[in-house]
């Protein structure tokens, strides 16, 4: 009887959807944001010139925080688990070319590797940087970024909760298969990175602020113990990041880097949880110019 009661209330909660709208601090848009910001395809160094015809390439790798079980309530408005920890790190190649006007193009793709449930799917991005000021002490360039492309996930319904018994407190909504969400980490921005003198071991000291506008998506689909839910959730909004970073040029072509990247990110939450739960991570690279 009472599984009968849990599949009578799901049909009226957990019904296939079409497509809806969620504000970007609630706690879906927040989970959405979230994650498109460890995505960001920020400035990996201090902005320098190429010539025309010349080129760069480099690698990155940053990390992901873990959420706690509070933290991934986002469902349902804040009241359903989700499995929002999977891969700890998100990575990136990335190609420079020099043109003209001293300005440098560039293009990233993030390989598809799977790890820990997480896929991506056709994840690039393209990016122009231009030195503004660019001499031994100081350094000011600005960029324009955009990054397209999903990430493949069993949020919805996480391959270990699809092996627990339906409707059972640990497997609220039925699960009886894991998902394929796809989230969509759509969006384009504009940053400024000042750098100041290299000090005398090789290492300069950089600062960024980017803004960016963000348009994440999710597009369910979750096998469920009564059907399919198919929907999609989309919300947009804008972010600040503040980042700071430090470049080691190895000699005139090798260069490594370290950076840590705060965007600040506001929720609300049914519970009585912080208001601000913010994306804050560190990345390495490397690049070699030729």
């Amino acid at each position: 009887m009472s599984r009968f009661v849990c599949s009578l209330f799901l049909l009226f909660v957990v019904t296939p959807i079409n497509s809806y709208e969620v504000d970007f601090d609630s706690p879906e848009g927040w989970a959405m944001a979230y994650t498109t910001a460890s995505s960001l395809n920020l400035n990996q160094s201090v902005t320098r010139s190429l010539e025309a015809g010349q080129f760069r390439i480099a690698t990155e790798i940053s990390s992901i925080p873990r959420l706690s079980e509070e933290q991934q309530k986002v469902g349902f408005n804040g009241v359903k688990d989700e499995d929002l920890n999977k891969s700890p790190i998100f990575g990136r190649l990335r190609l420079s070319v020099g043109l003209k006007w001293n300005t440098t193009a560039e293009i990233s793709i993030t390989p598809p590797f799977e790890i820990s449930g997480a896929k991506p799917k056709k994840l690039w991005g393209l990016a122009l940087a231009r030195p503004l000021i660019e001499d031994d002490n100081l350094r000011l360039g600005v960029r324009f970024f955009m990054m397209r492309g999903k990430v493949e996930a069993d949020v919805t319904c996480s391959s270990a909760k699809a092996k627990l018994e339906p409707y059972t407190p640990e497997n609220p909504v039925g699960c009886i298969g894991p998902s394929s969400d796809q989230l969509s980490v759509n969006h384009e921005g504009i940053e400024a990175v000042l750098s100041g003198k290299r000090f005398s071991n090789g290492v300069r000291p950089w600062v960024a602020f980017a803004a960016t506008q963000m348009d994440p998506s999710v597009k369910i689909d979750a096998p469920l113990d009564f059907g399919r839910e198919l929907g999609r959730v989309y919300s947009q909004g804008t972010t600040e990041t503040y980042t700071i970073g430090l470049d080691y040029q190895f000699s005139e072509n090798y260069t490594a880097n370290v950076a840590s990247s705060y965007t600040p990110l506001d929720v609300s939450r049914p519970e009585n949880l912080d208001e601000r739960d913010s994306f804050w991570n560190f990345r390495v690279g490397f690049s070699r110019s030729f």
